[in-house]
């Protein structure tokens, strides 16, 4: 029987899901590659999300790599703005609250989500939202999806789970998770069904 739906945030309840639109951003605004962008960017955010790094540590590394020390200001706010919520994700996610816990699984810095949730007000719309910051562990890490079994009593096949990123949404899967690609609202609400939520 399924008890709770896991969402995940960035790509799923808000607009960015990978580093690649901020990478294209960047690239544009200082003249460069975009891989060689998203390499600075994926290589300091994997730190930054588990705690390696704190945020001021985040930007000046990514604007020296870049060669652009000086814009390390203009890089956080371009990034923090870029971000905004999914108000059709966060409307189904409030019906099915009717009826399953809902919970995030999520990778996200520190700093960042508090910017968010101050701005956003996330947390009072789930039962619980689990970071990678705060468990100093990140998908697709089975030890990230375990902690949060660990700490709601729930089993994988009691769970739905939903990601933009195929390689968390295969470590959900190997762990007994029903496990969904989110493409579309459309698309997950219809692979819903399939599983027999109700909203």
């Amino acid at each position: 029987m399924i008890k709770a739906i896991i969402f995940d945030m960035g790509g799923v309840v808000t607009s960015r899901g990978t580093l690649h639109p901020l990478a294209v951003r960047f690239a544009r605004m200082m003249g460069l590659e975009e891989a060689e962008v998203h390499d600075v960017l994926d290589k300091y955010w994997r730190m930054w999300e588990v705690e390696k790094i704190n945020e001021r540590e985040f930007f000046e590394n990514v604007a020296r790599d870049l060669g652009a020390s000086e814009r390390k200001d203009k890089l956080r706010e371009v990034m923090y703005n870029m971000v905004e919520p999914f108000e059709g994700i966060l409307a189904l996610a409030k019906k099915l609250r009717k009826n399953y816990k809902i919970f995030a699984l999520t990778n996200h810095a520190r700093e960042f989500f508090d910017f968010l949730e101050e701005k956003y007000g996330f947390e009072k719309q789930f039962d619980g939202i689990f970071k990678s910051y705060e468990a100093r562990l990140a998908k697709p890490d089975s030890k990230f999806f375990r902690h949060m079994l660990k700490e709601t009593g729930l089993k994988p096949e009691e769970c739905v789970f939903i990601d933009d990123s195929e390689k968390n949404v295969k470590a959900a899967g190997m762990l007994g998770f029903k496990a969904i690609l989110h493409k579309s609202l459309k698309q997950t609400e219809k692979e819903f069904k399939e599983l027999g939520v109700n909203f």
